[in-house]
């Protein structure tokens, strides 16, 4: 039976508490966010298409945890297998650390190790997390040939059939494993000590809560910190006003769904295209809100119907207030949206001007979005994360797509309360 794995032990470098918090008092840790399981959705999908690569292989997952040392031996056995030439996530145990590699190859009589991540570049924990991988591998006797990091080529564009040769990168990390063989033993070492331990490791909250994720057991941690989130948000009202401009102008509140899939779907996208598969305008017409829905869900090459029928709708109005992570205009424009000019000086994105008229409050430190800032305003009320609506436009279940119509509506509602409640209108 193993003790650490891959994401406890990348958990124990991050901070030993987590890692003792995880394998000793699971239940107390945070409950995972929409955008954690869409992350995690992504990086399953982008691994299954990376096996097209290598067919033919046999997938070694466990159908439980139980199943673990099952797997871990047959994995072994496997590779002496004459009639084995690929494994989908082949288990190995060495070191009391157990790990599941995404894909491995044989080259002969020895073997290719490869790790598959949906990002278009390589950050250092992933360079750990192969390092981990070769030291496991070779603790088990794996004759390796290489062992690599496989990622999404950020220059390529799709052009008919998706040519796989060229969507993926492939960098060795062998060298860069070998160096850290030494590190890697006494931290497992280490690892394994702390967890034995009677009570968890006295660490105080720091820069490792949210750093190189935000960890799981944040709200244990912090639940002891003076709680601020009820006291009022500030901001400089002289900016504010300024940047909104005529504050009685006939305005419209858009509420986008932006799409950035891993692997293009249409010629000519490279990976992470942005294009909009939703939308819902509110305004309002007397005592009665107006509202506009459209989306292209049930087929997504139709995105682009959404170009003419966002231009229409919105030509009667004076100003459209909307709230993205990303610049607007800069985004219509790569969509061809703002040929006209006069769309352009319409729109007024409430994040940019909530940041730049100083607007504080202790839960936008580490995030600013929609959901913490109505929260903020409205600290009586409560709004569901951004992400549920990704989740549930990308699912294969017609119910769960069906819901993001009255998402959106819900997150227009509330950028309208926000933005009528900071300009006192």
């Amino acid at each position: 039976m193993h003790i650490l794995s891959k994401s406890t032990y990348i958990k124990g470098e991050q901070c030993e508490k987590a890692l003792y918090l995880f394998k000793n008092r699971p239940f107390l840790r945070d409950k995972l966010s929409m955008e954690q399981r869409a992350k995690f959705k992504r990086g399953t999908d982008v691994g299954i298409l990376a096996q097209q690569l290598f067919p033919g292989g046999i997938n070694m997952t466990p159908s439980s945890p139980s199943q673990f040392s099952k797997k871990a031996v047959e994995t072994l056995n496997n590779l002496t297998n004459p009639a084995v030439n690929v494994m989908y996530e082949a288990v190995f145990q060495y070191d009391d650390t157990l790990i599941m590699l995404d894909i491995i190859v044989r080259e002969g009589d020895k073997w290719r190790a490869i790790e598959v991540k949906s990002s278009l570049s390589l950050s250092p924990t992933y360079m750990k997390d192969a390092a981990l991988q070769y030291y496991v591998l070779k603790g088990c006797n794996v004759p390796l040939s290489d062992i690599q990091l496989m990622y999404i080529n950020s220059d390529y564009v799709k052009n008919g059939d998706l040519d796989l040769s060229q969507l993926f990168v492939f960098q060795s990390v062998k060298d860069y494993a070998e160096q850290y063989q030494d590190v890697i033993a006494k931290n497992i070492t280490h690892f394994k000590d702390i967890i034995k331990q009677p009570h968890s490791p006295k660490i105080p909250i720091g820069n490792q809560c949210d750093t190189p994720y935000r960890c799981e057991f944040h709200g244990h941690c912090w639940k002891n910190v003076p709680n601020e989130t009820n006291r009022p948000y500030t901001i400089d009202y002289k900016t504010l006003y300024e940047l909104i401009g005529n504050r009685n102008s006939s305005t419209a509140y858009l509420n986008l769904l932006f799409y950035r899939p891993a692997v293009p779907l249409f010629d000519g996208d490279k990976p992470y295209t942005e294009f909009i598969i939703a939308f819902s305008i509110l305004s309002n017409n007397g005592n009665f809100d107006k509202i506009y829905n459209w989306d292209c869900l049930e087929d997504l090459s139709k995105w682009k119907d959404c170009l003419d029928i966002l231009t229409e709708q919105l030509a009667g109005f004076e100003r459209v207030i909307c709230f993205a992570p990303q610049n607007i205009a800069a985004s219509f424009q790569k969509l061809n949206l703002l040929d006209s000019k006069e769309l352009n000086y319409k729109i007024l994105n409430l994040k940019d001007i909530l940041q730049q008229s100083d607007f504080r409050h202790e839960n936008t430190k580490s995030d600013f979005s929609l959901q913490n800032v109505y929260e903020c305003v409205f600290p009586d009320k409560k709004l569901f994360e951004h992400s549920r609506i990704i989740l549930n436009a990308l699912s294969d279940n017609v119910m769960e797509r069906n819901l993001i119509t009255n998402d959106l509506e819900q997150e227009n509602i509330a950028l309208r309360d926000i933005y009528k409640k900071v300009i006192n209108i």
